[in-house]
């Protein structure tokens, strides 16, 4: 371990106290990074071999040697942009090993149905991994890297962009930090954002109208290698395999308004009378879901949006501290690891640390917009599945069957190429367009043609009838 949040020295190498930690001023790193949680420990890994010794300030204590309670959600998912960081710092072997590899999404659907979903059509898996476990591999990554160093039990009370410098709590008082680059890994509540946003940036930072709690759900009731939901308009239960054999659920419902709702709950209605009325099939999967329903935590969800990421050459933020979203692409760790990436391709693209910046924010912004709209959207499409499919839903298949390399569906060009999610998102409103347009033209009896006459449609001129183009 490099740093434990215990005593350190100043300039001197005398030991701070409480009484004079305000004059105590520590050794210049390179880079200062605020948080060592997922993003914050990638990027520590990204940056030192290549722009020097990286310092990495994390409020809470180390979680390998005091785990505490769970904070955040007990599993994330792995897709492409995640296993290309983890591959380029030497510990996509390790990480595989702790994971599930998931093939697709059952929907169990209120009149009894289940409807598969295929994560890829050639039957590629996106991965789950329990937080914790990954979190342990990437902090001993972080530890073994030539010139970072993980300062726990250390609070950043204010950041100095111009200096640039750190203000640091901890035990023994307060310090100052100073470096050449600060970077805010800090998540959705950041500390290191208010410095951007005195300086202009428009931020806006909200509490999603969705609340969840954590629901452990036993073996052998499900299968092993899919995500499971359960979509009831107005909640949804989800869950993930683990590598034990159990999965780990979640129950979204709204936090304010009528049942089902957490606020009906408060308001004297039952949970576990709720949960049974809209998910019966979970009340004899899950035999202690009244239990877990009364002690488990209700989390709420944050969004963050910003129109700015860095500053000149000394400041830049990172992963959920600058585009913090709703959890239902599981794209949140993956977009934040894709920042630490392009951060260092952009800053070895150039002699000028500004410009480099400027770079990473210009190519990150738009895209960490497009994937938290997508996610947002995502949870209203699962949570309120049609009965039947819509001519449009069947032509769009049909499309992405007949043009593999043309119409990729949305999800699967998330999470197995490493495509900006702006481009990805425009090309699903072009294909919108396309299937609207085909409809309007040819009617709905084109979902039933032929694939040959489909083709010769999609291929045919705007102006042409069905009847024109052989589609008839």
């Amino acid at each position: 371990m490099n740093g434990t949040g215990t005593g350190r020295t100043d300039g001197n190498g005398t030991h701070s106290t409480a009484e004079n930690a305000t004059t105590r001023t520590d050794r210049t790193p390179e880079t200062v990074i605020v948080g060592a949680g997922l993003v914050g420990a990638v990027a520590a890994c990204y940056l030192a071999p290549r722009f020097g010794p990286v310092t990495v300030l994390e409020k809470r204590p180390d979680p390998r040697a005091d785990p505490g309670p769970q904070r955040r959600s007990l599993v994330v998912m792995l897709s492409a942009r995640g296993w290309r960081a983890l591959s380029d710092l030497g510990v996509a072997d390790a990480v595989r090993r702790i994971c599930v590899p998931l093939h697709g999404r059952c929907g169990h659907l209120p009149d009894g149905r289940t409807r598969m979903t295929p994560y890829s059509r050639d039957g590629r898996p996106i991965w789950a991994v329990e937080r914790r476990q990954l979190h342990r591999i990437l902090l001993d990554a972080a530890e073994a890297t030539p010139g970072v160093s993980i300062r726990f039990g250390q609070r950043v009370r204010s950041v100095n962009l111009d200096r640039p410098a750190v203000q640091v709590e901890d035990r023994h008082g307060t310090h100052r930090l100073t470096c050449r680059r600060i970077l805010g890994c800090d998540g959705a509540h950041s500390a290191t954002r208010a410095a951007l946003q005195a300086r202009g940036a428009r931020i806006k930072v909200r509490t999603l109208d969705l609340a969840y709690q954590e629901i452990d759900v036993p073996a052998g009731r499900l299968e092993p290698d899919i995500t499971h939901y359960w979509p009831s308009g107005q909640a949804m239960f989800a869950a993930h395999p683990l590598p034990s054999g159990k999965l780990s659920g979640s129950l979204f419902m709204r936090r304010d308004g009528p049942a089902p709702s957490y606020a009906a709950a408060r308001g004297g209605q039952e949970l576990s009378a709720l949960f049974a009325a809209h998910f019966p099939e979970l009340t004899g999967i899950i035999p202690d879901i009244e239990e877990q329903l009364a002690v488990k935590a209700v989390s709420t969800l944050t969004a963050v949006h910003c129109d700015r990421w860095v500053w000149r050459d000394t400041f830049a933020l990172l992963g959920d501290s600058c585009h913090a979203m709703a959890p239902f692409m599981g794209h949140g760790m993956n977009c934040g690891f894709e920042d630490a990436r392009v951060l260092v391709d952009c800053l070895d693209a150039t002699s000028d640390p500004s410009a480099g910046l400027a770079a990473y924010e210009t190519s990150r912004t738009e895209d960490a917009h497009a994937i938290s709209e997508l996610s947002y959207r995502h949870y209203f499409t699962m949570a309120n599945p049609p009965r039947e499919e819509s001519a449009a839903d069947v032509l769009r298949g049909r499309l992405t069957t007949l043009f593999p390399d043309r119409f990729v569906p949305l999800y699967e060009r998330c999470a197995f190429t490493e495509d900006g999610y702006a481009s990805v998102l425009r090309d699903d409103r072009r294909l919108d367009r396309l299937v609207a347009e085909l409809l309007a033209r040819h009617g709905t009896g084109l979902v039933s043609v032929p694939d040959d006459r489909l083709r010769a449609c999609v291929h045919a001129p705007t102006t042409a009838t069905l009847e024109d183009s052989g589609c008839s």
